[in-house]
């Protein structure tokens, strides 16, 4: 099984990840205070990852980006816990690399693995346990809404050979269920166009401050290939948001339209959105003095000004007509040189958006001026 977060994936450790964990399990400040010892070499964590890390709901947790791992998380079944955990009961162990210390990675993959014993797998409580001293653990334990339970002195440690003394913390499913009704917050979800990035998404975060703000970096770009990642991070989202807000950029509104995610979304903004694809292709292949059935029969053509046009993405399209039912905002430049206004009044007015127009403004909101003029149009559109 994978269990995926915002920014994490979850999924069961492999031999082929023995390079990675001995690069973060050597060092002294991670093993030892959780209570086990360094890893000397590479082959000692290889024998780890196949006689105790390949154990069930034991984990290695990675970074979307890469899925690589970083740190492991799992649940510890009754039988083997450290405490006296009774049978619809489980109890829960973590670590990360230290490099990755104080980014929030650990209490992320805590709180999906609290869904997913209490949701999943019809757990009623949870443990968790630090030795003394070790402050990190006991805060993210804080985080996840464990309270103090009780304290075990003169407790052997066999791995590390010596005794010491271990608190644990406590959480029942109800307890979960309500802070979880509390902590939840909206999400904004940014998309960007093309040539953009998730690291967009920061501009967002002052416009609104009272919620958690993400940007998606999509590594696919055919609308069929794309709105399942899209589709993925939404569903992400919806395990710890009360509600989803989209902003989407340029094709990102097209990709975003495309992946049909209509009922999740509660408010959208769309920057200079591509509202009519096919339009625009066909427009593509007249700058590229291309016709349909050159087009057809070689499939796909390079253009001089740097886009592909593509049979099977003009065929897509034409075939899988886009709807929008959210209430949304359209921001849009009088020298957009992607979509004329009368496309884009026309997709307004069927879609029931409100469309504002800035005089002189660019497909590419990126001056200063443009920049002054979306803040200001989001505020408004907000109401703040």
């Amino acid at each position: 099984m994978e269990l995926k977060t915002e920014r994490l994936i979850l999924r069961p450790w492999k031999k082929s990840d023995a390079e990675s964990l001995y690069e973060y399990a050597k060092v002294p400040a991670v093993g030892p205070v959780a209570g086990w010892p360094a890893h000397t070499r590479v082959e000692n964590s290889l024998e780890i990852i196949k006689n105790v890390l390949s154990a069930p709901e034991t984990y290695a947790v990675c970074l979307k980006e890469d899925n690589i791992a970083i740190g492991s998380i799992g649940l510890i079944p009754p039988m083997q816990s450290h405490t006296t955990a009774t049978e619809d009961e489980i109890e829960i162990g973590y670590w990360i690399g230290v490099p990755f210390w104080g980014c929030g990675y650990i209490p992320e993959a805590v709180r999906e693995m609290q869904r997913h014993a209490f949701e999943d797998l019809g757990c009623k409580a949870m443990w968790c346990g630090y030795y003394d001293g070790n402050e990190k653990s006991k805060r993210c334990q804080e985080k996840c809404g464990f309270t103090y339970h009780h304290t075990e002195k003169n407790k052997p440690c066999k791995l590390m050979g010596d005794v010491r003394t271990e608190h644990y913390t406590y959480l029942t499913k109800e307890e979960w269920e309500i802070s979880r009704i509390a902590d939840k917050r909206a999400a904004v979800l940014y998309i960007h166009g093309k040539g953009g990035n998730a690291k967009e998404a920061e501009h967002y975060k002052p416009l609104f401050p009272e919620c958690d703000v993400y940007g998606l970096d999509y590594h696919t770009f055919t609308p069929w290939e794309t709105c399942e990642e899209i589709k993925e991070e939404i569903a992400a989202l919806k395990k710890n948001h009360e509600s989803i807000i989209l902003i989407a950029n340029s094709i990102g509104a097209f990709f975003s339209m495309n992946a049909g995610i209509d009922v999740d979304i509660s408010r959208a903004y769309f920057i200079s959105p591509i509202v009519d694809m096919e339009k625009l292709i066909r427009d593509m292949m007249c700058w590229a003095n291309v016709t349909e059935e050159e087009l057809q029969m070689k499939r796909s053509i390079e253009t001089t000004f740097g886009e592909t046009l593509s049979w099977e993405y003009l065929s897509y399209v034409r075939e899988r007509k886009v709807r929008w039912q959210v209430k949304t905002d359209i921001l849009y430049g009088s020298a957009d040189h992607l979509t004329s206004i009368d496309i884009m009044t026309e997709f307004a007015k069927r879609s029931k958006a409100d469309l504002t127009v800035m005089d002189g403004g660019e497909h590419w909101f990126h001056t200063s001026q443009q920049m002054e003029f979306l803040d200001k149009w989001i505020r408004k559109a907000r109401g703040v």
